[in-house]
């Protein structure tokens, strides 16, 4: 079964959510913003067939092109795009903002 990841990430933490191929959520959880970390959780939970989506960010650069090279496979979400869908949201969290 493949897996969507979609993670949210914070200077020191980032939050994970997985969903199946039906949008129902697996698991959600946070790790340290430390790639092996987020791609150990990653794998543990969502195992190798499996998409990321990560929004756009100061952040999001260097990590993106750590988890590439450990093999995951990742897509940006522009940030304008994404805050337009987040904010319809009623409870903006940053384990919503995952999902």
């Amino acid at each position: 079964m493949s897996y969507f990841v979609g993670l949210d990430v914070s200077e020191k933490t980032t939050v994970i959510c997985v969903l199946d191929t039906r949008e129902a959520r697996t698991w959600r959880g946070q790790c340290d913003t430390v790639p092996d970390e987020i791609a150990q959780s990653v794998h543990h939970h969502a195992g190798e067939d499996l998409r990321i989506g990560i929004e756009t960010g100061a952040m999001t650069h260097c990590l993106v092109h750590e988890l590439r090279g450990q093999g995951l496979d990742i897509v940006y979400l522009d940030a304008q795009y994404a805050r337009a869908a987040l904010r319809m949201q009623i409870n903006q969290t940053d384990q919503n903002d995952a999902e």
